[in-house]
């Protein structure tokens, strides 16, 4: 998928903002809805909401694969902290752990989409 036109660009940009802001409003709202009783699941969430971010945002850069690697990472801890710091959810290391990796599959996923495409 290539986005050439500025205009596209900003908006992809924006939406990406705003798939992330939602994102975090998830893992940082006091009663989030529950989860089946899959042991593990809440790390495919995590993993599954990284995948799509890094894919988007590798869609829009995808000269800088290992910057954004680093930028969704960061975010993840980030989240993670604040999760701790909230008094209502907690942080958990291993979620951490799953969104680094969802980044990683993430931007795998659009480095195979568009190789060939130019």
């Amino acid at each position: 998928m290539r986005l050439t036109s500025i205009a596209v660009r900003r908006v992809w940009f924006l939406m990406g903002l705003l798939l992330c802001l939602i994102f975090l409003y998830g893992c940082l709202m006091p009663n989030p809805p529950s989860t089946p009783a899959i042991p593990g699941f809440d790390k495919v969430e995590h993993a599954g909401a990284f995948v799509v971010m890094s894919w988007w945002f590798a869609v829009l850069f995808p000269r800088v694969p290992w910057r954004l690697l680093v930028v969704f990472s960061v975010y993840g801890a980030v989240i993670e902290v604040l999760q701790g710091l909230s008094g209502y959810r907690d942080g958990d290391p291993l979620d951490w752990l799953a969104d680094t990796l969802g980044v990683c599959i993430g931007l795998a996923l659009a480095y195979r989409t568009s190789r060939g495409k130019s």
